[in-house]
């Protein structure tokens, strides 16, 4: 049976992806792929005697490894089959390559809901994968951001009647 697959970077934003993910996956009885990616976006460099940077790869990789496999632990101490996958480079570029070739039936990840001026500085994963994959994306607002979302509509529906 084809997996859904959990973005995640450990943020709070992602925890409510890592809560809706899990029920998903043990709703349908689909296994849980648990993926993080990490990226490290210069090498390190020393100048003279300065002392060198500790080598931010590994432990990029190790947090990586580490976030997925507690979200990977989670979902299986709900009864959901999951398994912990990390990967470097581009999130977005890779969260994409993993679901394709895993063949995956929907991303789960998760969303800051920055407004476009942020997305613009900082990057979006979500909507990265949303506009790249092949696959289903759900894109699960932090919690803030849907009682925001919520509050809107209920007001929008009010001004409708």
């Amino acid at each position: 049976m084809n997996p859904i697959m959990l973005a995640t970077d450990g943020s709070p934003t992602a925890e409510e992806a890592t809560k809706i993910a899990i029920e998903l996956a043990a709703a349908l009885d689909a296994p849980l792929l648990v993926v993080s990616c990490w990226e490290v976006p210069h090498q390190a460099v020393a100048f003279g005697y300065a002392p060198m940077v500790p080598d931010l790869d590994r432990i990029g990789k190790e947090e990586a490894e580490e976030v997925a496999e507690r979200a990977a632990e989670r979902a299986r101490g709900a009864g959901a089959a999951a398994m912990a996958l990390v990967r470097r480079g581009d999130p977005g570029r890779e969260l994409c390559a993993i679901a394709e070739e895993r063949d995956v039936r929907l991303i789960v990840v998760g969303s800051h809901g920055w407004g476009a001026l942020r997305r613009l500085a900082f990057g979006s994963v979500s909507t990265a994968v949303l506009h790249h994959a092949r696959q289903p994306v759900l894109v699960v607002p932090e919690t803030t951001v849907a009682a925001e979302t919520n509050g809107c509509l209920r007001e929008a529906a009010r001004s409708a009647r």
